[in-house]
């Protein structure tokens, strides 16, 4: 037999005992409990009094109680080593001895004392989530797994609101009381990285003037030549030129083109000079004389006090967004859904 038939085969025959150990373990609980009342004497009058049937039939199971559930364990634990044999033999973790602590609580179940037999529960949800997971079911689809989820997921929001609230609130009150946030932030995140921050601005401001001056620059020249034409018609001297006979209009028309050309050529050597590796070293000054202009002015008091109010403002959008109840928008939006 391959090894992928013999893996199918050993997963088939799994499923089925884990099928098998649901209804034991259920039935082993089922019994655990109804012992539970028959331990007590007046419970044990109440049941004979008023289950009378049940009552007699239960008794030999009561006083032999004990044997009953030994046999129970007896079945868990050939269980449990026949999976650590199977464990062992296609080394599923990395020491042979890893299984009984990976399986804590079905070790631990298979003690008979009271405390440890509730940890049978937990082979129960063990082995569902591992059926769950093979497919052999949806535990999605369960009326009991969607009430837990949603009721789970209101706790864990309304929690967590609770705490980033009163965290938030707590970062605004040190502010409100003259916590040195801004000279900090100066110090530590900003200098240390002033370098970078001058690189970056001298690049997007290189690469913003070349993008934006090649798109646009017959918008300019055009803007450059009705501006140009404007300004030289309104002008007194230029109407003056154009009187004079035979030559003023063509001296005022090649002025005009002179003038438009001049303005447009020292408007684009311009452009594609900072748009140049030659300017990067003028604009990366110029970037750095901003940004310490920038730190300098930190000092004052004002703008220290606008800088505050901009975090605490900023914090209190943060806070409102975290104090919308998601839950109750999913359960509008599911139930606009239905509708």
């Amino acid at each position: 037999m391959s090894k992928g038939k013999y893996s199918l085969t050993l997963d088939r025959i799994f499923l089925l005992v884990d099928i098998f150990m649901v209804v034991l373990v259920i039935i082993n609980l089922a019994l655990l409990g109804i012992q539970m009342n028959f331990e007590s004497e007046g419970m044990r009058s109440f049941i004979k009094q008023y289950a009378f049937p049940f009552y007699e039939l239960y008794m030999p199971v009561y006083y032999n109680f004990i044997f009953i559930d030994g046999v129970f364990v007896a079945v868990f634990i050939t269980e449990i080593i026949i999976r650590w044999i199977v464990a062992i033999y296609n080394q599923t973790y990395h020491r042979w001895f890893f299984y009984p602590f990976a399986r804590w609580y079905e070790v631990l179940g298979c003690i008979p004392i009271g405390s440890f037999r509730a940890l049978r529960v937990l082979r129960i949800i063990a082995i569902i989530v591992r059926l769950n997971r093979m497919k052999i079911i949806d535990i999605k689809q369960w009326y009991f797994y969607k009430v837990f989820s949603k009721y789970l997921n209101v706790i864990t929001e309304e929690v967590s609101d609770r705490v980033v609230v009163n965290v938030i609130e707590g970062m605004q009150d040190e502010i409100k009381t003259g916590i040195p946030l801004t000279e900090k932030i100066v110090k530590e995140v900003i200098i240390p990285r002033k370098e970078v921050l001058v690189n970056f601005v001298a690049h997007r401001v290189q690469q913003v003037t070349k993008e934006q001056y090649s798109a646009n620059k017959d918008d300019l020249r055009e803007s450059i030549r009705v501006a140009v034409s404007g300004a030289i018609q309104q002008n007194q001297n230029i109407r003056i030129l154009e009187q004079v006979p035979v030559v003023g209009k063509a001296a005022s028309a090649a002025l005009q083109q002179s003038v438009y050309d001049i303005t447009f050529q020292t408007i684009n050597n311009i452009f594609e000079k900072m748009a140049s590796d030659e300017s990067r070293l003028v604009i990366e000054k110029i970037a750095d004389g901003i940004i310490e202009a920038i730190l300098i002015e930190e000092e004052d008091a004002k703008l220290q006090s606008t800088f505050n109010d901009m975090i605490i403002q900023s914090l209190d959008l943060v806070k409102e967004q975290v104090q919308v109840q998601q839950w109750k928008l999913k359960e509008k939006a599911a139930r606009e859904q239905k509708d």
